[in-house]
């Protein structure tokens, strides 16, 4: 059986378009809502926002899992069904190949969500070890700029608005390249006929 002869083949590239849009648009709601002061600076205290964020790195990891695959057969995966998840990502690999996406393929700020828990036991243990006098830790808040909070915070699910940049404790991710990322992929779709319109989303396949 080979990909092309599966049923479900160009459902593939389907999850890519509807993927990279989500990701778009969840960059561009991000980007709205917390624009820069053009004067000054902004603190905010906003966990719906970092809801979205979290949401558009979700859909950022599955853009990851359609282009990219382990090479170690899973469980209960016999040879053949391996063979096609191969062949599925080598594919979806090779499309995208040409348009250099790195940080959608990032995985680490995602995992320091996805084990929150265990990142924060490390960090909580490290900072408690040698506290700073004065320094503040910041969660689940929106700064305009680095500069308006001195001395520098310690960063636990902040986002800077004038970098576009999501940070969790050492780790961070562009979220400017995430949105340009995520268009590159839906314009190369368009270059295929079924996606030369902009309404995509749902289809019937008769199996």
């Amino acid at each position: 059986m080979d990909l092309a002869d599966t049923k479900f083949c160009t459902l593939y590239y389907h999850e890519l378009w509807w993927l990279s849009q989500s990701v778009a648009e969840k960059c561009e709601q991000v980007f709205k809502e917390t624009e820069v002061p053009e004067e000054g600076y902004v603190i905010q205290v906003d966990p719906a926002i970092h809801s979205v964020i979290s949401s558009l790195l979700s859909d950022a990891a599955n853009i990851k899992k359609l282009v990219s695959t382990s090479s170690v057969k899973a469980g209960g995966e016999n040879g053949e069904r391996f063979r096609l998840r191969k062949e599925r990502a080598n594919e979806l690999g090779d499309f995208v190949a040409s348009l250099g996406i790195k940080e959608l393929l990032n995985p680490k700020v995602r995992n320091t969500l996805e084990h929150f828990d265990e990142y924060l036991d490390q960090a909580n243990y490290d900072i408690s070890k040698k506290a700073e006098q004065g320094r503040f830790a910041v969660y689940n808040m929106i700064l305009s700029h680095w500069e308006a909070m001195s001395p520098k915070v310690y960063p636990i699910r902040l986002y800077v608005s004038s970098e576009k940049k999501f940070y969790n404790m050492k780790w961070s991710i562009d979220l400017g390249l995430l949105h340009s990322e995520a268009i590159s992929i839906v314009e190369k779709l368009k270059t295929i006929d079924v996606f030369s319109k902009n309404e995509q989303g749902g289809l019937m396949i008769r199996i």
